[in-house]
Parts: C-alpha cells; sequence; structure tokens
C-alpha cells in the first residue's frame, strides 16, 4: 500500500471519528452550571423577579430572572439545584412580602417566605429532572414552562387555599403580553412568561457556546423568537365584550376616609375612620349635586365600620343619613358574628330605607393572617399564632349585589388575587367589580401597589372595571384596557369617583374557567414523565477532539 493510500485511510477514518464525535456532543446536554455558581445566580435571579413587581413594575426582568433559576438548575446534583431554588425563592419572595413583617412580625414573614420558597425548590428539581436529559431544547423549554405554571397554580390553591400572591401575570400590568390575558388568563401568560424565559436561556446558552457542536450564531434565534413574540402582542386584538342595553355606567363613588400610622403592635383601627368616610360621602353627595349628577353608588373600604352597624341605632340612622347626602345606596365593611366563637369579614349594602339590604362575606380568609389553621398545633411551635385571636369565618355566597338594576360585583382585600373568585363574579352577571380593602395595616409597604397591580391585571382577564377602594391608599378606578378613571395617593384623604363603565360579555379566559391551568399543568406533568422515562444523558463538558497526526 502506497504512503498516499494511507494518508487518505488516515484522513478518512479521521473523519469518520470526527462526525461520530460530533454526533455524541449533539446528543449530550449542555454543560452544567458549577456548583458554587448556581445558587448566587438564581438568588441575582428572583432579585430580578421581584422588581419586575409593583411599584417597580420593571416587567421584562421576570422572564430574564426565571432564565436565571432554570440555569442553576442545570447542575450535577440534586441537592444544588434545590438549593439554587430556595435561593431564588428567598430572594424574590422576602423582599415581596416585607408587608407580612409589619402585619404579624418577623418570624411569620420569614417563615411565610420559606414556605412559598418550598414550591420553587419543587420546580427546580423538576427542571432539572428534564434539562439534563433534553438539554436546553424546544421540547425542553416548553415542558419547563408548563411546569413553571403548574407549580404557581399549585402555590395559589394548596394549602388552605394558598396564595397567588407573585403569580407571574401580575408582574404584567404595563407589559405588552397583558393584551393575551383576556384570552388565556393568569396561567396562560404565566405560561407565556415561561416561554420567553426559555428563549433567553437557549439564546444565552448558544450565544456563550454551551452547546456542543453548534455555531454561537445560532444564539440569535431564540433571541429573536423572544421579541417577536413581545411585538405580536402589540397587535393581539381584544375580545368582543359588549356594554349592556341603557347608559352602560354606574358613577361610584370611593371613599378613601384615610387614618394616623398604626401602631404596629396592636394594629387596631382608629375609630375616626368611621367619622371621616362618613364626612366624605356627605362631601361626595355635595359635589354631585353641585354638579348636577346623580351618583349611584357609594363604596367604604374594608374595616371602615369597626362593629356591626345593625347592633347600634345611632350609627344605623348615621349610614342612612348618609345614604340620603349621596342620595345612593352605601357599600361599607364592618365586621359581624359568625358560628363557633367566629367573625365574618362582611360588605353591607345600606340605603335610605335602612339596611342592609344586601350583604356579602369574604369567601377566602387568609390562613395565618385572618384565620389559624391547626392552631393548636401551630401553637406548639410558635406563640404567634395568638396574634390572630379570632378566627375569621369563610362566607359561602358569591358577591354579587343588586344597585337598581345593575349587577356589582364584590371582593374582599386579597381576593383580588383569586382568579377564580373573579370568574364567580362574572358567571354570576356582575358587570362591575368593587374590591374593599384595608392598607392601613401594611404601613408604607409595596402591598397597596402590589394589590392594585392584581386588580389591573384581573381587569383585562375579566372585562371588568374594578373599582378599589382602600383605607389610607391607593384606591383607583381602572378598566380593562388600562386606563385610571380615577386615583388617590397613600396616606391621604380622597374621594375617587367616575362613571364606571359596565360589561356584560364574558372573555374566553373567564368563559374556560379553571380548564386552562388544568392543561396547562397536565402538558406540565406528562412532559415531566416522559423525561423521567428518557435514557439520561451527561451532563459533562465534551472532551477536545483529538487530531490524529499522520506522517
Amino acid at each position: 500500500m502506497t504512503a498516499r493510500e494511507d494518508r487518505a485511510r488516515a484522513r478518512a477514518q479521521d473523519r469518520k471519528e470526527r462526525e461520530r464525535e460530533e454526533r455524541s456532543a449533539r446528543r449530550r446536554s449542555a454543560a452544567p452550571m458549577p456548583a458554587w455558581l448556581a445558587p448566587p445566580i438564581a438568588a441575582l435571579g428572583g432579585y430580578a423577579a421581584w422588581a419586575a413587581f409593583p411599584p417597580h413594575g420593571l416587567w421584562y426582568l421576570l422572564p430574564l430572572g426565571l432564565a436565571a433559576l432554570t440555569a442553576a438548575c442545570l447542575v450535577r446534583r440534586p441537592g444544588i439545584a434545590a438549593l439554587s431554588g430556595l435561593a431564588w425563592g428567598m430572594a424574590f419572595f422576602l423582599p415581596l412580602t416585607a408587608w407580612a413583617n409589619i402585619y404579624a412580625g418577623l418570624e411569620p414573614w420569614i417563615a411565610l417566605a420559606v414556605f412559598e420558597s418550598l414550591y420553587i425548590i419543587g420546580f427546580a428539581l423538576a427542571a432539572r429532572a428534564v434539562l439534563v436529559r433534553w438539554g436546553p431544547s424546544p421540547r425542553a423549554g416548553l415542558v419547563v414552562a408548563c411546569l413553571w405554571t403548574g407549580i404557581e397554580v399549585l402555590r395559589s390553591h394548596v394549602p388552605w387555599g394558598g396564595l397567588p400572591w407573585g403569580a407571574s401575570a401580575f408582574a404584567l400590568q404595563d407589559s405588552p403580553l397583558l393584551t393575551l390575558g383576556p384570552w388565556i388568563g393568569t396561567a396562560g401568560l404565566a405560561v407565556v412568561v415561561g416561554v420567553l424565559s426559555q428563549l433567553l436561556l437557549g439564546a444565552a446558552w448558544l450565544l456563550l457556546g454551551r452547546r456542543a457542536g453548534r455555531s454561537r450564531s445560532l444564539g440569535l434565534w431564540p433571541l429573536t423568537a423572544a421579541i417577536v413574540v413581545v411585538l405580536v402582542c402589540l397587535v393581539v386584538p381584544r375580545p368582543h365584550n359588549p356594554a349592556p342595553d341603557g347608559s352602560g355606567t354606574l358613577r361610584i363613588a370611593g371613599i378613601q376616609g384615610n387614618v394616623p400610622r398604626l401602631d404596629p403592635q396592636d394594629l387596631e383601627m382608629p375609630a375616626e375612620i368611621w367619622d371621616n368616610s362618613l364626612a366624605l360621602t356627605e362631601q361626595a353627595g355635595a359635589d354631585a349635586r353641585s354638579a348636577g349628577t346623580d351618583l349611584d353608588l357609594v363604596v367604604w373600604p374594608e374595616a371602615s365600620a369597626g362593629w356591626d352597624p345593625r347592633q347600634d341605632a345611632v350609627r344605623s340612622r348615621a349610614l342612612v343619613g348618609a345614604a340620603e347626602d349621596a342620595g345612593a345606596p352605601v357599600l361599607i365593611g364592618t365586621a359581624t358574628e359568625a358560628p363557633g366563637d367566629r367573625v365574618y369579614n362582611t360588605s353591607q349594602l345600606w340605603t335610605v330605607s335602612g339596611g342592609p339590604e344586601q350583604s356579602y362575606s369574604k369567601r377566602h380568609p387568609v390562613p395565618f393572617g385572618e384565620y389559624i389553621p391547626a392552631r393548636s398545633f401551630f401553637r406548639m411551635l410558635s406563640d404567634k399564632v395568638d396574634l390572630v385571636p379570632t378566627d375569621m369565618a369563610p362566607g359561602r355566597s358569591v358577591g354579587v349585589l343588586d344597585v337598581g338594576e345593575r349587577k356589582v360585583g364584590v371582593l374582599i382585600c386579597f381576593e383580588i388575587a383569586y382568579e377564580n373568585l373573579v370568574q364567580d363574579l362574572v358567571r354570576d352577571d356582575a358587570e362591575v367589580i368593587v374590591v374593599q380593602t384595608n392598607t392601613a395595616l401594611f404601613g408604607d409597604s409595596d402591598e397597596a401597589a402590589q394589590q392594585l397591580g392584581e386588580a389591573r391585571v384581573l381587569s383585562a382577564i375579566s372585562g371588568r372595571s374594578i373599582v378599589q377602594v382602600a383605607t389610607v391608599g391607593e384606591s383607583a378606578i381602572v378598566t380593562p384596557d388600562g386606563r385610571d378613571l380615577a386615583r388617590t395617593g397613600h396616606w391621604e384623604q380622597g374621594i375617587v369617583v367616575a362613571d364606571v363603565p359596565l360589561r356584560t360579555g364574558i372573555t374566553p379566559a373567564m368563559a374556560a374557567g379553571p380548564w386552562i391551568a388544568v392543561g396547562i399543568g397536565a402538558l406540565g406533568l406528562a412532559g415531566l414523565l416522559l423525561a423521567l422515562g428518557s435514557p439520561r444523558r451527561t451532563v459533562d463538558i465534551p472532551a477536545p477532539r483529538r487530531v490524529r497526526r499522520t506522517r
């Protein structure tokens, strides 16, 4: 055999070996995140995600923060992924729920952040199981996005009814993505955020050369796809959402009575909230008469009466007089007796004929805030449970009240964060939604801004205007298209009043009920099971290609 033939055979063998190594490299997952770097990267991602929420409103940081979390999940050991999930969760939930430190104290605040972070740990482990088998790829990205949504839905409902505070959708009040809300609801918006995060992760991995056998320039494609998704949202049409026959509006006045800052040791509402609310109601009626208009409804905030006015003839007459001054029924917030030495958080509608003619009791009291589940057990862990001396009982009826010939839906405080409660109102023909809340309990924290952001998002999703009335701010009247018809600041007396548009149509998200969330969760679970059934791939950096030397 000639030297020429030897060289040709060597080149052919070398080419086959290179092709074999390239095919093997393409089958491998991305190189792992170093164990020492993953938790800090995750913590930075969690902090960035917090900045996406009101009052900061940097919504585009949420997919970036989630991308950082999933990048930190691609590690060799599950324990590091779990630690990264905890780091992300604490960096996110501690600042997000800082208001809990005011209301309940340091230990319950930290306990809340730790408990919510357990869900993020669950997501991190599930995402890692997918990524170490499929690598950063389109199918892995879709499954991870669905898993993120599934975990978010789970923590929003389990246990004790859950807590959806910090759900992805609530960062999007000023985002183009919110145009998708009436079509796909909060769960669908969470998937979109998840998909964007995985596109950004894929782009970063390719641009940084972390996928073997691929050109770095390919990273421009997922980045372009993420930009296209956002741009498309700018032209998404709104669902048809017709106004009812007639005027199509209710003239509603929200009364922000305001009180001095509360003593964090007792957080008792001062009695002056009652006097302030009465005075502002009289002013609202006078303003309406001077403007030649009529009010249809006056709304006071949650806890505007610290007692049941039905038990006090003087205060009952004062409310009748307030309705006469305003020329409209007055919806107040109070506490009423419930079976078993408990109380209801109740909205009462008072008219010139007396009252309350109609009422609504809060259906979803906040666990550990308004009642203590398994009180005897948790008392063994901390005596902080006695900060809530009386448990609040849940109401049973959906809060849709008749105001003249119109239907007004009522929610109290944190209930605005629960999409299923909003769906109940819409299905029961509510044409506008009123939210009564006591923000005085949370001092100067971001809670009021966060809650108003939730109201904006649910207004867009439900197709209903929302009137949020707070004790000390922020009170506002918002429409489904994102307009502020009226608004007050924090720690100030004021009245928000507007002709509020009414709607009767049902958006696709409202019509779908829970099935969007169920479908997405099922897709994520199926993808996880499919990934677990796949052969595990290496997560090591591919070895350098060997070059055969020839003579």
